[in-house]
């Protein structure tokens, strides 16, 4: 055997070495004499090549680069309207609160609304004509306590001109950095507030000209509600205003790449609103602005360049523009239907390849007379070196050839020794070498193989172990309550992990009084299992101080605030039911909406305001809600592990399949009804990894409990 492997890597080593010695020798020679007639060629190839590369290269780098700049200024406009959008949201929800918790604020006088603090802006009362301040006194004097807010939002760096509160009474309390008095005004009739109370939530208005003259602008509004005695009455709108030249042409006029790049904004309908010349705003003979159309432009490279950004699509074309040939990236904004470009020309890109191409010319007739007296020393140089190398090559071959064979031989016995299963052997080679580092670096693998091997059994015992305990911790044996009829309930957790998050239970708090709960903790595995046995004992804990489903979850969510460092949170839905008078009342902490079938009718999303989840901020109020079931009424509570499993496409089950699955089985008890619905879900993911614990709660009223029981 070890004659074998010695003149196997002695024939190998020769005869690779003096193969490749050959045929250097015969490619060089031949080389050398036809590297006169190649080199004559060579420039202007050269030249041509290092051309094409130089501008395929410049043309990739700067198509990347007005792609991530016009990324990057998407990015930007959008990070200056969303903080719009934001103070929009934090003068609607202070609003709110003052209409909802009018106990907590005192009432302003009507002149604290023209009296700036120091240093503050001025904020202003205009009322709608034929209303006036006196008829609705009490509704502005509490409304004032806004003004802060206002007077703040002009004068923070956010780009604003105006912001301002509308009430449905028909006033408007504004500040504004230009307004120096009061005007009769109705807000009721704007845009900005029309839009935002159709929508119900947060709505931009169209560009419109700015009635003092500043220019085009944009209004953000969001509606604000009296949430009082558990209602949602409609109070008003609190509006934003900014001007186009402040916040979105400076961005557009800061845009430059080389002398001619410039970049644009699109509209929805495919108009141009913003460009490094579109300082002054056009307006035509009705007073309305005036945009250029790309959409309907007659150069087709400009038309198909608009339905991409009108499709908000991101990426780059190359068209013909003004005449000239450009690239165009473009890259759409997430806070409103727009898109920005970014435009630069192609021979401006190219220009540096065309210098290129010239010098290399030069530079290779300048070396061709070199290039002709060295060729014979090359000649020479390269004989002498094939022959020495020849010589060297036997002599390395030989020596090699005895000092490998040796360890190697060592090495495949001790491999088999260990691969039959004695992890116990030692392999000893003393080389001195690589060969000896392999050996020793092979011992130490094996023994980090045994304590792997004892460590992931250990590990694997003890998963095993905590999966049987969180099962034990969850209700499990169906039917839970055998001698109570008037219902029917089955539930079941399948974690993602050895142990998962979610959980659910269901008890008694009173003798007719049922609890349902499901939740879902963030992040899946020993953390989220944890943290899942603190929030359902505390759960349990406090519902059976038969406090009411907004209590529990206010309480539940103070303690695990407290000390959690690890930022987890749970989402919980908890509901009670009472068995006698059928009232369910019920509150959301974040939590999927449940479905619900009332008297065997289709299922439909029970619609219900979600709060924070569990664990995020100590002190948040949550509501409760209260409908009455029926005999015969189901509900189905699950974790988003269920609508947001994907497939192999990465396509989501959704909502929509959810419902269409449930209705299609909602004659089903609930065991049938929850097996068929996960039937339905592994047939959808096919076999795709499940990503999140899937757990689902089935329940059907059957009959209210008899007074005379």
């Amino acid at each position: 055997m070890f004659r074998r492997i010695r003149t196997k890597v002695f024939t190998v080593i020769l005869s690779t070495s003096l193969g490749a010695l050959a045929l250097l020798s015969v490619t060089g020679m031949v080389s050398i004499f036809r590297l006169r007639g190649a080199a004559l060629g060579l420039g202007e190839q050269l030249g041509g090549a290092a051309a094409r590369h130089s501008q395929t290269a410049l043309e990739d780098q700067v198509r990347q680069q007005i792609l991530s700049l016009a990324r990057d200024k998407a990015a930007l406009t959008d990070e200056k309207l969303t903080a719009i959008q934001n103070q929009t949201t934090l003068a609607a929800e202070v609003a709110t609160r003052i209409y909802t918790h009018k106990n907590f604020y005192q009432p302003k006088p009507r002149g604290y609304l023209q009296s700036p603090q120091a240093g503050m802006e001025s904020v202003f009362l205009m009322t709608a004509p034929g209303v006036s301040p006196e008829s609705i006194e009490h509704e502005i004097s509490m409304a004032a306590n806004i003004a802060d807010v206002l007077r703040q939002s002009t004068v923070a760096d956010l780009g604003l001109s105006a912001s301002y509160i509308g009430g449905e009474s028909g006033y408007i309390i504004i500040a504004d950095k230009t307004i120096t008095a009061s005007v009769s005004l109705d807000p009721r009739t704007r845009s900005w507030y029309t839009g935002a109370k159709e929508k119900g939530g947060l709505f931009w208005t169209d560009i419109f000209l700015d009635s003092l003259g500043r220019g085009a602008g944009l209004t953000c509004a969001m509606p604000f509600y009296d949430l009082s005695n558990g209602g949602r009455v409609f109070k008003g709108v609190a509006g934003s205003g900014t001007l186009l030249s402040v916040n979105v042409n400076k961005i557009i006029d800061s845009t430059k790449i080389g002398n001619s790049g410039f970049a644009f904004l699109l509209n929805e309908k495919g108009q141009v609103i913003a460009t490094p010349q579109s300082s002054d705003v056009i307006t035509d003979k009705a007073g309305s602005i005036f945009y250029d159309d790309y959409l309907r432009s007659s150069n087709p490279g400009l038309s198909e360049l608009a339905q991409r950004m009108v499709r908000r699509e991101s990426g780059i074309m190359e068209l013909e523009m003004d005449g000239q040939e450009v690239y165009a990236a473009y890259h759409p904004l997430d806070t409103l239907n727009w898109s920005l470009g970014v435009v630069v020309g192609v021979n401006e890109v190219i220009a540096p390849a065309l210098w290129i191409e010239q010098d290399i010319l030069l530079l290779t007739n300048r070396e061709m007379t070199l290039i002709d007296r060295n060729i014979t020393l090359v000649v020479l140089a390269v004989l002498v070196i094939i022959v020495i190398a020849a010589v060297i090559t036997i002599l390395v071959a030989i020596r090699l050839s005895n000092s490998l064979t040796a360890p190697i031989v060592a090495l495949s016995a001790g491999a088999k020794i260990i691969g039959a299963g004695d992890l116990h052997h030692r392999l000893e080679v003393k080389t001195g070498d690589e060969i000896e580092v392999l050996a020793e670096t092979f011992n130490q693998m094996i023994g980090n193989i045994k304590e792997i091997t004892g460590e992931k059994e250990r590990l694997g015992t003890e998963l095993n172990v905590a999966t049987r305990i969180q099962a034990s911790m969850l209700p499990c044996i169906f039917p839970p309550f055998p001698d109570r009829k008037e219902f029917d309930i089955y539930a079941r957790m399948h974690p993602a992990k050895e142990v998962g998050g979610d959980f659910y239970d269901f008890f008694f708090t009173g003798q007719d009084q049922l609890t349902l709960v499901i939740a879902d903790v963030s992040g899946k595995g020993v953390p989220a299992a944890l943290f899942m046995v603190i929030a359902k004992t505390l759960i349990k804990n406090h519902s059976r101080m038969q406090k009411s489903p907004e209590e529990i979850l206010f309480s539940v969510n103070n303690q695990l605030c407290e000390n959690n460092e690890e930022c987890m949170f749970v989402t919980v839905f908890i509901c009670r039911l009472d068995l006698i008078t059928g009232v369910l009342s019920f509150a959301n902490a974040g939590h999927n909406k449940p479905l619900i079938s009332r008297s065997g009718g289709d299922y439909e999303f029970l619609e219900l305001k979600r709060g924070r989840p569990l664990g995020v901020s100590a002190g948040f109020p949550y509501q409760s809600a209260e409908l009455t079931l029926n005999e015969g009424d189901k509900l189905y509570l699950y974790t988003d592990g269920i609508n947001e499993a994907e497939n192999r496409q990465g396509e989501q089950f959704g909502n929509d399949r959810l419902l269409e699955t449930a209705n299609s089985c909602r004659e089903s008890a609930p065991r049938d009804f929850d097996e068929a619905l996960r039937r339905a879900l592994t047939g959808f993911v096919n076999g795709a990894e499940q990503s999140d614990d899937i757990t689902s709660l089935a329940f059907v009223f059957r009959q209210k409990v008899k007074p005379d029981r």
